[in-house]
């Protein structure tokens, strides 16, 4: 949830730690799965992350002429050991969420934005954190129905009964 104190400029800097999470988790994801399918599908929510946090250090830049915002003390940090710990589908529930509540603090962020361009901009990445879960529970559900989907390897993957 988007806390009432924060300043823009936070909620920017909060918006490009979650980025930066998501984008490290996902590479995170990559590394554990041999699925040369399910690889690139994290991949690719790497990449799509990672542009995310260019278009919030544009918009920083644009607000305040500075290259490295201000975080709040509370800003999250990944969690390794618990990332590369957990049974992948359980991490997978675990990006399900938080894309969920990505979204929802780009939906709140643009809700309190005064500027139509940071508005535009934080609907955009909402939406686009709403595909990032449902490319997700698309993932799930295919390891729930063949719990060996992660662990296949080759480029001659066949898929029957999806």
């Amino acid at each position: 949830m988007l806390e009432s104190d924060l300043t823009s400029v936070e909620v920017i800097g909060l918006a490009i730690v979650q980025e930066v999470l998501a984008y490290k988790r996902y590479k995170l994801f990559a590394d554990r799965v041999k699925n040369p399918l399910v690889k690139e599908k994290f991949l690719s929510l790497a990449r799509e992350e990672k542009a995310h946090r260019a278009m919030l250090y544009t918009l920083l830049q644009r607000y305040t002429g500075e290259a490295k915002p201000p975080l709040p003390k509370k800003a999250l940090r990944l969690n390794k050991d618990i990332e590369l710990n957990l049974p992948l589908h359980e991490v997978i529930l675990s990006a399900i969420e938080k894309e969920r509540e990505a979204q929802a603090f780009y939906q709140n962020a643009a809700k309190a934005a005064s500027d139509p361009t940071g508005k535009r901009i934080l609907l955009y990445l909402a939406q686009f954190e709403e595909g990032h879960e449902r490319s997700l529970k698309t993932e799930y559900d295919a390891v729930a129905k063949y719990p060996q989907w992660f662990e296949i390897d080759g480029s001659d993957i066949q898929i029957a009964g999806f």
